[in-house]
């Protein structure tokens, strides 16, 4: 009579099982399965927060900024004003009206 109890019980893994004990395998892999995947999204959280980071140009060039001592700030702003300066000379020069010279004659 145990062999025919037996072949009422489903074959797991090559072994035949109890369906307490297949309840109890369920459980264990699902609470595998589950810290795996808490695991996974603990790992894509930390990858997206990094990529976000990295791709934040704005706040990059603040932080970067800030660690910029005060007196290259001097320096920046001369070379900012001298190129400005430039910049207008040449367009002045450019706009101003071109004295043309008169053709001699043959």
């Amino acid at each position: 009579m145990s062999e025919s109890q037996g072949d009422d019980r489903p074959v797991v893994d090559g072994t035949r099982a109890t369906p307490e004990e297949l309840r109890a395998e369920v459980e264990r892999l699902s609470d595998e399965r589950r810290q795996e995947v808490e695991e996974l999204r603990e790992d894509i959280g930390a990858s997206v927060h990094e990529l976000a980071e990295r791709l934040d140009v704005p706040a990059r060039a603040r932080k970067r900024l800030s660690t910029v001592p005060p007196a290259a700030w001097g320096g920046a702003a001369a070379a900012a004003a001298a190129l400005a300066g430039l910049i207008v000379l040449l367009k002045t020069r450019r706009s101003a009206p071109k004295r043309r010279r008169p053709r001699r004659r043959r």
